[in-house]
Formats: structure tokens, sequence, C-alpha cells
């Protein structure tokens, strides 16, 4: 645990690029103003004794000062209150300036852990995914990383300066008086003990406490995107139910923190708080037997109090420590996690236009059940590959593996020739555009989701797209045309148009190969028909149409029928039709429907 702790620190500290030398010699600073802020109470016990005692030794501090024996009490009061009032503004200032700097370096550093995570993301395949909910992935990018930001700007100046404001007075205690200093240090094992026993156990509670927001959260999110399935199923007081469960449950392990946190603190505050009064009876009994002056008491009590505030913040120091450490190992585990899916050590250094794609023997497995079973294909440019099959055939998961989504567990996928996996992936993924039935549309303007993959494509191109896809009819209607704001994920329009805009970004994209995964299914037969036509026209690709309409493949240059994971049928439209196999039988199905409808 300590090890992986130390590799979260160090890769905190590996974001701050060329800042950790400030932050530590800020942290330096922080210990500085710890002892500047002393300085008034030695003053202040001084003036005690020198302006209303009447003592005549003179210290070190009184000497800068210009104090010197026998000088007028009014002057010498004068010049204590403008000691005091000029170390403070310094070290308010130079706290300031601390702040400032501490914000700075958290901001920065918080901007580049964010965005190494964020590119992480970018590079972990679709099976990680399939098993990290999207609520986590929030956490860690919102909350975890902000706890990080306020370890660097706050926390961490907190901890500098109590430990320092500890040390020094405890030093200062000892230069005052030894032998009191030392009766009160048999307060300090209690308060080591008591410290101790607070960091080992309020570990298992913040990570009690943080599974069950991160549980929250995945809820919220969730449910937030099937809000339509809620309202159809009329279910809001069911789902309210769920979630007034969750908060309830993160409340009581909230309070139960709170309430084991105050139940090592308070006997931490209540030996703070002996020890004080400890050392100002002591203290008194050496003023009254004459063996320390009244300015003297008034500089030990006030240490003995400043002892205090280390020992009061503690607690919640190592709380929201445990918190940012939890935090900081959650960041640090999807950090290292590695894709499933990445490039070779060795990869084809030239990799043009894709011109053939060939499977031989793929199979593909995930969580133990097969999902392709030795799948053998091949297809050049210039051709239509369709893919038919009942649902649950494994089609999108095929298409998935041109895309490298996931990569083939025995056989290989070639490109040119060339394996797959010896391609760049981003090259490989540059040239291939796609457009799936479940579309995401981006909340932006209809003109940038089509010019997604080109956003200087020029207006007269991303309209021509938009005719491609038969969108740019229901484009023109709209109040705003092509400046209309989608809403999240497309509200606002139907899912066919929704469709029709994802096809006019696939088509729009400079690729060498086009996927269509059943994109044409929420649109009717006449603008299919018209669909169908333009892409018949793009004859400078490889086009792979998964569908499950006979009008969407028939003039495929191959079809293709998954079923179970395996290739049962192939061949053209007529081929197919004379296997008397599945194909054909969707086909009677077609066909009856048709004459149902033109009779009915």
């Amino acid at each position: 645990m300590l090890f992986e702790l130390m590799k979260s620190i160090r890769f905190i500290f590996s974001n701050m690029h060329g800042k950790k030398f400030l932050f530590f010699f800020l942290l330096l600073m922080v210990a500085l103003i710890g002892l500047i802020v002393l300085l008034p109470t030695i003053l202040i016990g001084n003036l005690v004794d020198h302006v209303l005692e009447g003592e005549t030794s003179i210290t070190w501090i009184e000497r800068v000062l210009g104090i010197q024996v026998g000088m007028d009490k009014a002057e010498m009061l004068i010049r204590y209150v403008l000691g005091v009032v000029a170390i403070s503004l310094f070290s308010t200032g130079l706290r300031y300036l601390v702040h400032i700097l501490l914000h700075r370096i958290a901001f920065q550093t918080s901007g580049r852990i964010r965005m190494a995570l964020y590119e992480k993301l970018q590079t972990l395949s679709a099976d990680f995914y399939a098993h990290m909910p999207s609520g986590e992935l929030i956490a860690n990018m919102t909350s975890d990383i902000s706890l990080i930001e306020s370890m660097i700007c706050s926390y961490a100046y907190d901890w500098v300066k109590n430990i320092s404001l500890f040390i020094f007075t405890l030093y200062m205690l000892f230069y005052y008086n030894t032998t009191l200093t030392l009766m009160l240090t048999a307060f300090l094992p209690v308060f080591a003990v008591l410290s101790f026993v607070i960091f080992r156990y309020t570990r298992l509670l913040h990570k009690r406490l943080r599974d069950k927001f991160s549980e929250m959260n995945v809820y919220v999110n969730e449910n937030l995107g099937a809000y339509r399935v809620v309202k159809a199923f009329a279910r809001e007081d069911y789902e309210n139910q769920r979630l007034n469960k969750l908060s309830t449950e993160y409340q009581d392990i909230a309070i139960d923190n709170a309430k084991k946190r105050l139940y090592f603190s308070t006997p931490l505050h209540l030996t703070a708080r002996l020890m004080s009064i400890f050392g100002l009876c002591v203290a008194a009994i050496y003023v009254i037997r004459g063996e320390m002056t009244v300015g003297m008491l008034t500089i030990f009590n006030t240490f003995v109090f400043n002892l205090q505030e280390p020992v009061r913040s503690i607690t919640t120091l190592i709380s929201v420590t445990q918190q940012v450490l939890v935090s900081a190992n959650k960041i640090y585990g999807l950090y290292t996690t590695e894709p499933d899916v990445g490039n070779a050590s060795e990869l084809q250094s030239k990799h043009g236009r894709i011109k053939t794609i060939e499977f031989r023997d793929v199979s593909l497995e995930l969580d133990g059940c097969r999902i392709l079973d030795h799948i053998n294909l091949k297809i050049s440019t210039g051709q239509t590959l369709a893919i038919m099959g009942p649902t649950g055939a494994g089609k999108t998961i095929l298409i998935s593996l041109l895309i490298r989504l996931y990569d083939p567990t025995e056989g290989a996928i070639y490109i040119n020739g060339v394996n797959a996996r010896r391609i760049d992936l981003q090259k490989l993924r540059r040239e291939i555009a796609i457009a799936t039935q479940d579309v995401f549309l981006f909340s932006d303007t209809i003109d940038s989701n089509i010019a997604y993959s080109n956003p200087d494509m020029s207006e007269e191109m991303v309209r021509q797209m938009a005719e491609t896809a038969q969108a740019a009819d229901f484009i023109e209607k709209l109040s705003d045309g092509y400046d209309t704001i989608i809403g999240e994920r497309g509200i606002g329009l139907s899912g066919g148009q929704r469709q029709r805009i994802a096809l006019a970004r696939a088509v729009a994209k400079d690729s060498s190969l086009i996927i269509l995964d059943d994109t044409t299914s929420a649109v009717d037969m006449e603008t299919e028909v018209s669909i169908l036509q333009e892409l018949r026209k793009i004859t400078n690709k490889i086009k792979v149409i998964v569908a499950q309409r006979i009008s969407s493949v028939q003039d495929a240059d191959e079809i293709i029928i998954l079923q179970n994971g395996r290739i049962t049928e192939r061949g053209k439209h007529e081929e197919l039709l004379a296997l008397n196999g599945y194909y054909a039988e969707i086909y009677r199905i077609a066909h009856q429907n048709e004459e149902v409808e033109l009779h009915g």
C-alpha cells in the first residue's frame, strides 16, 4: 500500500512540469512564516517586561528595533507597536504571495493531470468501457482531481504551517524554560499515538465514503441518460426512492465517519487543553517564586497555547489527507491502466489509403464467451460488403474489429497485406468513417457535427454531404438551418434525422473505408432508396454495410450472413436466394409484408 501511495505522489509531482522546486521553496517560505508569527509574541512579552515592569535586559530583537536601556517608555512602546505591526504586515504579505503561487501551481498541475487522464481514456479499449461505469470516470475527472488540487494549494500549506509552528514553538519553549517544557513534553506521546490511530483508521472510512459517492454518481449519470425510459414507464417515484436510498446510505457513512473522527479527536483536544492549563499553572508558580517575569509568563503561555493549534488541526488534516490519498490512488490506478488494444512495438512505417481488408481465420472471445468464430473474408476498394444476421450474431463486434476497438484472440486482420496490429492505430482510424444505429451527436451546430472530421470544411461541402445523406431538406427547414444548435445527443431531432446527420458526418470524412451499421433503420423506405442511390456513387472507398433490410444489402458485391458468430451464408443476392437459407427467408418475409401493405 505504501509503495502504491509513493507512486501516486510521484505521479502528482511529475505533472508539476518544472514547478517542483518552486513548490518546495514555497513550502519553505510557509515554514519561515511559522517562525515569523512567533516574533510578535516575543515583542509583546518584552513590552510587558520593559514598559510595564521596568526590566533592563535587552534581547537581540529589541536591538534590531533600536530599543536601549533607559529609553523613554513612551518611545519604547511606539517602537514595540511598530515592530509588531511591521512583522504582521510582512508575514501577511508573504502569506498572500505564497497562497497565490501555490494556487497557480495547483491549478496548472490539476489541469495537466486532467488532460493526462483524458488522453489515457482515449487509448483504452471498448472492453474497458464495458466494465467501467461512466459515473466512476466522471468522479475521477472531477472530485478526485479537485481534492488533489486542494492538497497542493491548501492542505500542504496547512501541514507545513502546523508542523513548523509546532517545532519552532517547542524550540522557543525550551529556550525560555527547559524544565517546564520537559514537563509539557510528557503529553507528546499521547498526541503521537492518537494521531497514528486516526491516520490508520480513517483511511478505511474514507474509502467507504468514496466508494459510496462513486456508486451514487454512477446512478445519477445513468438515470439522467435514461430519462425518456423513466418517463415512458412513469417510474419517477421509483427512481427517486432509489436515489434517496443511496443518498441516505452516503449520509449515514459520512455521519459515521464524523462520529468516529470526533471519537478520536476529542481526547486529542482534551489532552491539548490539559497541557495548556498545566503549563499556565506551573508557569504562574515560577512567577510567584520570582523565577520568571510576567513578560516571560506571557510569552510562555502564548507559546503553549500555540501548540494547541497544530494539535487541534491534525484531526482535520489527517482526515482530508486520507481523502486525497484515496483519490490519488484512484487516479493513478486509472492512469496506469494498460489498453487491451494498442500499437505493436514495431510498426509498418509506410501506410496510406486502405485498399484491401482481409480477415484470416479471425476469432474473438470476450469474458470467456466466443463471440466470433473463424471468420474469413476479403474486400477491396470500390467493393461493398454487406453483413446480415439475427440479433446477437456478432455483426457490430465484427465491425468493431475493423476499427480495432477489439483485437482478435485468434487469427489476424490484414490491411493492404499488413497485420493491422503493425499499423499505427491513429493512422488506421483516420482512414475509417463510421455511422451507427446508436447515433451520438455533439451539443453543437448541425454544421459542426457534419464537419466533425474537418472543422475547416467549406459550407458548400457540408451541404453536399447533407444532400448525399438526404438530410438537406429537413435541415434547411429548421429556424437556423445548419447553424441550429443540437441538444445533448441530438435531442430535438427524430431518430431518422439524427441518423441522416450521422451518415452525412461519415461520408464527409476523407476516408478510404466507410462503415454503416444499420444507419438507415429509422428512415422510411423512400428516403432509404435515395440514400442508397447516393452511396452507390461513392466508388473510391470500401463500403461495409450492416443492415436488416434486404433493400439495403441486395446490391452489395458480397453479402455474408452471421449466425452465432459464424459465417453461415455468403455470396451475391441471387446466390443467397438460391441457397434457400436465412437470407431467402428474410427476403420472403419482406415481400409478404410489402404485399400486405399493398393490399391492406
